[in-house]
């Protein structure tokens, strides 16, 4: 379990150096100055969530939100395996 959490941060960290562990299976990610996917939070989470399952095998749920708070009700509402955006 603690190997799948390492690669999985691994992989965030091929979109930000901005991430905050809160325990072995969720982090927050601020993506704000990020390049890829256009800078779009929401694409980066599905490419993340897609990256996770290619390598892994793995499905991930992502909350998209502009602070934390709102974020992890986000990834709480579309699980498993799945996405929530709250502008």
């Amino acid at each position: 379990y603690k190997e799948a959490s390492n690669h999985i941060r691994e992989i965030f960290s091929r979109y930000t150096s901005r991430i905050e562990p809160l325990s072995l299976d969720e982090a927050y990610l601020d993506v704000t100055d990020s390049v890829h996917c256009h800078g779009s939070a929401t694409l980066i989470a599905q490419e993340i969530r897609q990256t996770i399952f290619n390598e892994l095998q793995l499905t991930a749920s992502a909350g998209v939100a502009p602070v934390k708070f709102l974020a992890k009700i986000a990834s709480d509402m579309n699980k498993p395996n799945g996405q929530f955006v709250i502008t």
